[in-house]
Order: C-alpha cells, then sequence, then structure tokens
C-alpha cells in the first residue's frame, strides 16, 4: 500500500475482506493493530453497518482480584481511530473515518508482531505440517522458516503461532475421537490400496483394546524375508499407556524392515493370541520358521497355539539383563560369567558339551539351588546355541535386533500423543527404512574387486550376493585359507574331513557327498545363518570341479535378486489421481526452482514478480468464472473420503507408573500382581486381505 495512502468517506470496497484487508494494511503501515467491533443486521439477516477499530480502542473491563497465573498487559487506552461502513447488496462503502490517535504507533522492528497482520499462508503451513510429520520439533522447524524467509518478521507469523496452528491441526486429525479417527484413516487408505490390511479389537463398550495394521509392501516383505521374526512389547505410547508392539524382519542387506506393528491394551494371552492370529491371517497363514520374544509365559502360551511349527527362541538380552538382577553377584564375576554364563549361551557347540559344562558350574559355583538358575536351565532349548545351531535366526540372538526401531518409537512417543500421530510417525519410519534398502540395493550392484581373483567360487559368490552378506561370506571364505585337513576318513560315500586352524587346538568335521555336492559342518552355519562356513569353504575348495556355490547353498533371501518373482502387492494399488495434495507438491518443487532462478538479480525478480501476478489474476478471473455443478469431475479425488463403518471408542486414559518412556519388565523381571480381570473383548472387526 502507497506510504501516504489515506480512507476517505465514500470509497467503495466490493466486499467485507476486501476492505478488511484494505484497513489493515493501512494499519500495520501505521503502526497500530486493528479489531472487528460493531456489526448491525436487518431483519433478512443482512449486514448494514461494519466497524473496524483500533485495538487500543476503549478500556479494558476490570478483573476479579483473584489471582492469576498470567497477568496479560493492557493496552486499550480509549483511542476514538476507527472506520465506519454502510454495507448494501455487500458493497461496502465508507461512511465514517477517524485517523487520529491517542497512543504512540509501534515501531517500523515490531509491526510483524501486531496480532491482525499476523497469518499462516498455505505455503508456510503445509510446509510446518510436512516438518512435523518427519519428527522435526515445532521450534526447529519455525527456525527453518525463519532462516528461509531471512528472519522471522518476513515471515508473517511468530512462533506462538505455529504452536498454535499445529495443536489445531492435531485437535482437527481427531476431532471423531482418536481411535475412529485412525480407523477412518485406515479405511482411506485401504479404498485406495486393497491389500492394505488392519484388524481391530473392542471391549463391550465399544473401546479399543487392541489393533493391528500393516501395508501392501510389508506382506510383500514377509513373502521374502517371513522365516524369521522378532516381536518385542518393548514400549507404551503413554496416552492411553498402550504396548507398541511392532513386527520386525530382516531384509537382504541384513537390517531390519517392520511387517507391521500393534497396539495391545495388556500383556494376557487372550491378547496375544487374538494378535498373532491377525498377523498369520493378513500374511496369508504363512508362519515364522523361528520367533525371537522375551521370557513372558503369556507370550509363550500364545506362541505355542497360534505358531505350533515354529521355533521359539528367547532374547538372550533378556536373559542377561534378568541374571543382572537375579544372580548379581555371580553376574558380576568375571571367572563365572565369561567361564560358564556365556559359555553356556554362545560357545556349547553340542547338547553334551552344555551339559557337562553346566555340571562343572554347579559344582565349582554351588549353584545346584538356585531356584532363577533351575528356571533358567529349564528352558534351556530355547536360549542355548548348543540346542539352536539347526534352527535358522539370521544370526539373531536376541529381539535388540529391533531396539534400533524401537528407539525411534521411543524418541517420537510423549506423554500426550495420540494414536494418530503414531501411526503417522510410524509410517514416515517405514518410508525411511524403505528408502534406506532402496539405497543398499543401488550400491549392491556389479562386483566387489576379489581379495582372492581366481576363485570361482568367491566370483559366484560376489555375483549374488549383496553388498552386505558378500563381505559376511568373503570373511569365511579368507578365513578357509588358515584351515588344513589334518584327517580324512569314509563313510560310505561319504568323504569325513578333520579341519584345523593354525594355532588353534579345536577341531571342526565336514561331511562332504561329491555324488550331490552336499557338504555340512558341525558348526551349523549355513543351518543358523544362510551362508557356507570356512570349514565348507576349505572342503570346497579343494575340489577343482567345484567353482560355483551348489545352488542347495544359495538362500534367495539374501541374494540381490530376493525379491525378484514375488507378488509385488502394491501394484494393486489403484491410482489416487491427481489430488490436491500432489498437486501442491508438485508446484512447490517447481515453484521453488522458479523463485531460485528469480533471486539471481534484480531483472530476474521482475520478471518472476509480474509473472506470479499475472498468474494470480488469471486463476482469480477463472474460480470467479467456474460454476459449481452437483457432478464432481471424473478426474477430480478431492471428494470427501468416505468414513470406516466400524464404530469405536477411545480406550480409558490410564495413570503409568514410573518414567512412561521406559523399558516394560517382562513376567520373570517382576512379581506379577493380582487383579481383576476386565470385561472380555466381546467384538471382533478386521479389515483387509
Amino acid at each position: 500500500m502507497e506510504k501516504d495512502f489515506e480512507f476517505a468517506i465514500g470509497m467503495i470496497f466490493s466486499n467485507e475482506v476486501e476492505a478488511y484487508h484494505k484497513y489493515v494494511a493501512y494499519a500495520i503501515g501505521k503502526g497500530f493493530g486493528v479489531r472487528k467491533e460493531n456489526l448491525y443486521r436487518n431483519r433478512k439477516g443482512e449486514i448494514t453497518r461494519r466497524t473496524f477499530v483500533c485495538n487500543c480502542e476503549g478500556y479494558s473491563v476490570g478483573s476479579s482480584d483473584q489471582e492469576k497465573k498470567f497477568e496479560r498487559y493492557e493496552v486499550r487506552c480509549g483511542c476514538l481511530a476507527r472506520i465506519k461502513f454502510k454495507v448494501d447488496n455487500g458493497v461496502y462503502e465508507v461512511m465514517e473515518y477517524v485517523s487520529d490517535h491517542n497512543h504512540a504507533f509501534v515501531p517500523d522492528d515490531q509491526k510483524h508482531l501486531i496480532r491482525c497482520g499476523r497469518m499462516i499462508s498455505d505455503p508456510y503451513k503445509g510446509a510446518l505440517v510436512d516438518m512435523i510429520s518427519a519428527g522435526v520439533g515445532g521450534t526447529t522447524a519455525y527456525k527453518v522458516l525463519a532462516n528461509r524467509a531471512g528472519g522471522s518478521k518476513n515471515l508473517g507469523f511468530i512462533l506462538r503461532d505455529s504452536q498454535n496452528m499445529i495443536q489445531t491441526e492435531r485437535s482437527n486429525a481427531i476431532s471423531g475421537g482418536d481411535c475412529q479417527s485412525l480407523l477412518n484413516h485406515f479405511h482411506c487408505i485401504q479404498t485406495q490400496n486393497p491389500m492394505f490390511s488392519y484388524a481391530v479389537q473392542v471391549d463391550q463398550d465399544g473401546r479399543l483394546t487392541n489393533l493391528f495394521w500393516r501395508d501392501s509392501l510389508s506382506r510383500f516383505d514377509y513373502d521374502c524375508f517371513g522365516d524369521v521374526l522378532v516381536f518385542d512389547t518393548t514400549y507404551r505410547t503413554n496416552k492411553y499407556n498402550m504396548i507398541c508392539a511392532p513386527f520386525v524382519g530382516v531384509n537382504h542387506h541384513w537390517k531390519n524392515i517392520l511387517f507391521g506393528c500393534a497396539f495391545l491394551l495388556d500383556e494376557t494371552a487372550e491378547s496375544f493370541i487374538w494378535l498373532f492370529e491377525a498377523f498369520l491371517k493378513s500374511m496369508g497363514n504363512k508362519a515364522p520358521k523361528t520367533m525371537f520374544i522375551d521370557q513372558d509365559q503369556a507370550m509363550a502360551k500364545a506362541i505355542r497355539i497360534v505358531f505350533p511349527n515354529t521355533q521359539h527362541r528367547l532374547c538372550t538380552w533378556h536373559i542377561m539383563k534378568n541374571a543382572n538382577e537375579n544372580i548379581p553377584n555371580l553376574y558380576h564375576n568375571s571367572d563365572f560369567k565369561d567361564k560358564y554364563f556365556l559359555a553356556l549361551m554362545y560357545r556349547c557347540r553340542s547338547e553334551d558339551e552344555f551339559e557337562c559344562t553346566w555340571r562343572k558350574m554347579e559344582e565349582e559355583w554351588s549353584t545346584e539351588n538356585n531356584s532363577w538358575l533351575k528356571r533358567l536351565y529349564g528352558l534351556r532349548h530355547k536360549w542355548s546355541l548348543a540346542f539352536g545351531r539347526d534352527t535358522f535366526s539370521c544370526g539373531i540372538r536376541s529381539s535388540q535386533r529391533s531396539e534400533s526401531t524401537n528407539n525411534v518409537f521411543q524418541r517420537m512417543s510423549t506423554k500426550t500423543l495420540t494414536l494418530v500421530e503414531f501411526v503417522h510417525h510410524y509410517e514416515e519410519q517405514v518410508k525411511h527404512m524403505r528408502e534406506i534398502e532402496s539405497q543398499d540395493d543401488y550400491n549392491s550392484r556389479g562386483k566387489p574387486k576379489l581379495q582372492v581373483p581366481n576363485s570361482g567360487i568367491l566370483t559366484h559368490a560376489a555375483s549374488l550376493y549383496t553388498r552386505t552378506i558378500f563381505k559376511r561370506f568373503n570373511e569365511e571364505y579368507l578365513q578357509s585359507l588358515s584351515e588344513f585337513i589334518s584327517s580324512t576318513t569314509l563313510d560310505g560315500s561319504v568323504h569325513l574331513y578333520t579341519l584345523r586352524c593354525l594355532g588353534i587346538q579345536r577341531e571342526h568335521v565336514v561331511r562332504f557327498d561329491p555324488a550331490n555336492l552336499s557338504v555340512s559342518c558341525e558348526c551349523k552355519l549355513f543351518e543358523s545363518k544362510g551362508w557356507l562356513c570356512r570349514h565348507a569353504l576349505k572342503v570346497l575348495g579343494g575340489n577343482i570341479l567345484i567353482t560355483r556355490i551348489p545352488s542347495s547353498y544359495i538362500l534367495k533371501r539374501w541374494t540381490k535378486g530376493a525379491k525378484q518373482g514375488i507378488v509385488d502387492y502394491e501394484s494393486h494399488q489403484m491410482s489416487p489421481g491427481a489430488s490436491k495434495f500432489n498437486r501442491f507438491s508438485t508446484l512447490m518443487q517447481q515453484s521453488l526452482e522458479l523463485m531460485s532462478l528469480g533471486a539471481e538479480d534484480a531483472n530476474t525478480m521482475k520478471i518472476v514478480t509480474k509473472n506470479m501476478e499475472r498468474a494470480k489474476a488469471e486463476i482469480s478471473s477463472y474460480k470467479s468464472s467456474v460454476v459449481v455443478t452437483d457432478d464432481a469431475s471424473d478426474d477430480d479425488d478431492d471428494t470427501e473420503p468416505s468414513l470406516c463403518k466400524i464404530s469405536v471408542l477411545d480406550p480409558l486414559r490410564r495413570k503409568g507408573k514410573g518414567m512412561g518412556y521406559g523399558r516394560l519388565k517382562s513376567s520373570s523381571e517382576k512379581k506379577k500382581k493380582k487383579s481383576k480381570k476386565g470385561t472380555p473383548s466381546t467384538r471382533i472387526e478386521s479389515r483387509g486381505e
């Protein structure tokens, strides 16, 4: 607005918005705020008079003497500056104008703080929402925008405005209830992608008790890598004190992937049975070969019922943590821990060796009557490698494999986090993990430089395995060069090789049948991890006719083509069309490039500004000429999405004890208190495949 502009009696404005914005722009230029005051209507309800006043108009109404936490400073001083409009058929005409003020104006360096002039534009609002969704804090997001704009005074709003906007967005997101809004979100996704799956369980009052969901790509990943599953009920979301339980797997780069996630209200066997059945159904009734959990008895019971053929392994991290709590004096003694406890867990190669070592431990440390060690002995087949070397585990020993993922969940969980917000953060984390996998796929292209270039087996492995797995295979191959065959015997057509490593007395026996190229080693590395050990490679490498890894010892899950030949469920996704969000994102990318070009010098800035003004005028003209009809355009998908027909209430908020962010104790870590059983769930609603 021109610096010397003044309003005059008789000025005409086409509507209230134009009149108000004109007066606000004038007020900001002068240095005072504006407040909407009197409004008069006729019998038809039409506005006939409208008044805007200086924000220093009038005097404050006296408040009670009751103590307040915060006392706002008063700026009203009876200023009479105002503008009054006569309204006829929506047209605003100035009928009274007072320009004199009885107070000092706001200095130039503070004008951007005047409330009526502050507004978060749609581009800034979208940028704030995007950064918050990506896990950036509200204050940090505001600082980023302020830096881009050349200072907070150029933004048009202050930090408090952005915080209020974010809170409003949060409230709007769950306006129909947190759980109901979440189910509506899932239903909306499923209308676009039928392979998306979710299941919900409620109690007799219709309140959420348990929830599970997974997207279509998680089903695809499970088809490829669902042989090993890590399930760890680690953290609570805090607002409802619900348990967050991600289903975690290992991809072909030996990194975590998420197969799905769940919220549980309790840790009863019934809840775990419901959850595992929902998970199994959503994955086409394909059970994992091996499953890692903690020492929770209810969880173990559910696994026996739902996954009867799945190998159940205990988390070694939990066992060591429990040992620290139950036998602290022994556990902190390095002689006991290294010679016996860790040996029993990791170094015993056979069941006989385990039993012998256990008896020696009891004799040397008098542990025969220790109740905790007795219970641990009863579970030995679930935690000692002596009983689990034949079990495929991807090299996992602990549910702590998923801790890096759970740490992300912990950081994004707060005491006020809603389920809708948590799911949104989960979706962003899944996107991030898949982007890392894509980068790993890219980095696995081609072949590495070989340290033994003339090895046919090593060359074959380099062409097969991903970068991470080849690194581990290569380590085994190089170690095989230090092995030597001390003796050879025959067992029918099977050759028995006894191998030793230079400087190490321990022997390994390898069985090899040249007729079918079958090879097995008592170290069981292939059976547990899925690639050949140094001992087997030594035997195979000694046969000049073997220049490739036998096909029966190549696990597809570790290869570059691990996902080839598997149905891509994402291809079933329906095209969402050109939604408003997609159009906004496209225009945002183009506008950033345009602004970068326009900022080069004054002339390019004039060109960009001129064309932007022309575009705004054309859009305004187009919008005013568009005739709104009841028929939706075929290519417009901005219609309100259909809502989920399931009606679910939020769980009652339960006050957590102690720190809400800590790890939950397993049943072996705490004494369970007797409590009244809640009303059992009476209704299960499932959606998806």
